[in-house]
């Protein structure tokens, strides 16, 4: 934009000087530069609300766990120090995320408040107020219903954020109902996904009444993002664990669904500028797509491996540890707020035409596999035709 910006003051400076003075040819140069200041001022002033938007959505999906970790390790803290204030805040989080989140309220309650007042430290008072208060958010069913008017602000203000955002492809091959939308990469944060699928009307329009299936434990025991996940419930669809069983409900019923098949893995192979996705083992959602005989769109989002830098290696331990849950990433965008992505990132998705699948009953892993292959080879068609339109015409996927 600054290049282009020169090149014009350029042509209008040579087009003055030969009808008008020195002086003239000064003003009109710093009438364009005035201009250009108070477009990038109003730019700033209009990307201010998608920031703010961003920074809540990053505090509630990747900073409530690790804050309930801080306001429990606080309330305890008192008696046996920091460090194992949070070794027994992880602990007991990993064992109470297992049981009705009624009883783990209770628990919370308990353990930090007795052990605020038997330290008598104000602090670890608030700590445990803020921990139970936490806790609670799991403890209740439906925190809110569908807010209409936070979504409307949610799906402009995630594509402000950004340079460009923009969906394309073969939209108008979707079909109501019974379509899987399979979506890469899974990035750090899922940005793409987030500001180019599932909160945009053009998708919501073109899918129709779609379910968007996200790890259980962050829909169903995500403290504040669970406000977010409600909040979204609309006739357009809304959010829904990946669990086996909540993916063979929705696909008895014939709901359309959207999920991202590579997640933690993809997360954890990351690496900036590189399109990697974590698709070779991945076939269960291929598996149930042919029991229900699905048709199955390849989505892609070029851009998403811009979004973030991450620190890599280890990827053969960090790979085994998301086999029990566990996110092996360690990312950061912006200088001063690494939960926040780059902001000059061009982010484009493109849906692939549908791969029309057979209803099998009881598929065998031959035709999981056969299936498997035939998605693989539509993921990669989709990335070459695409990748020249997305400015990376000479980008390779890597597919592992």
């Amino acid at each position: 934009q600054q290049t282009w910006w020169f090149l014009e003051v350029s042509a209008s400076t040579a087009s003055l000087e030969m009808t008008a003075g020195p002086s003239q040819v000064a003003a009109a140069v710093g009438a364009k530069a005035k201009a250009a200041s108070l477009e990038q001022v109003a730019q700033d002033h209009a990307w201010l609300p998608s920031l703010l938007l961003f920074l809540a959505s990053g505090i509630a999906w990747t900073a409530s766990i690790p804050l309930l970790f801080v306001t429990v390790g606080g309330s305890i803290q008192p008696h046996v120090g920091w460090p194992w204030g949070l070794a027994i805040a992880v602990v007991l989080f990993s064992i109470l995320v297992q049981v009705d989140q009624r009883i783990a309220t209770g628990v919370v309650f308990l353990v930090s408040f007795s052990s605020a007042a038997v330290a008598g430290s104000r602090q670890a008072m608030v700590f445990s107020a803020a921990a139970t208060g936490l806790t609670m958010l799991n403890g209740i069913k439906h925190l809110c219903s569908g807010c209409p008017q936070l979504l409307e602000f949610q799906c402009k203000g995630y594509a402000r954020y950004h340079k460009s955002c923009q969906l394309s492809g073969a939209l108008d091959s979707i079909q109501p109902g019974r379509s899987f939308f399979a979506c890469h990469p899974h990035g750090c944060t899922s940005v793409g996904w987030i500001s180019n699928v599932v909160w945009n009307r053009r998708f919501h329009h073109a899918a129709g009444r779609c379910f968007y299936l996200i790890d259980s434990t962050l829909r169903n025991k995500g403290l504040l993002a669970r406000l977010f996940c409600d909040a979204f419930e609309g006739p357009h669809g809304g959010f829904r664990d990946n669990s086996q069983d909540t993916i063979k409900q929705l696909m008895a019923r014939g709901e359309s669904v959207c999920m991202i098949p590579g997640a933690y893995q993809e997360a954890t192979l990351f690496t900036y500028g590189r399109d990697r996705v974590a698709l070779n083992k991945r076939r269960g959602f291929v598996k149930y797509c042919l029991r229900h005989g699905y048709r199955l769109h390849p989505v892609y989002t070029f851009g998403e491996s811009e979004t973030y830098w991450a620190l890599g290696g280890f990827e053969s331990f960090r790979l085994w540890l998301n086999n029990y849950g566990i996110p092996t990433v360690a990312f950061w965008g912006l200088w001063w707020c690494p939960i926040l992505p780059r902001r000059h990132c061009e982010l484009m998705t493109f849906v692939g035409q549908p791969l029309e699948l057979p209803c099998i009953e009881n598929p065998t892993d031959l035709q999981v596999e056969l299936w498997h292959g035939k998605y693989m080879t539509c993921l990669q068609v989709l990335f070459d035709r695409h990748k020249a339109e997305a400015g990376r015409p000479s980008a390779k996927l890597e597919i592992v």
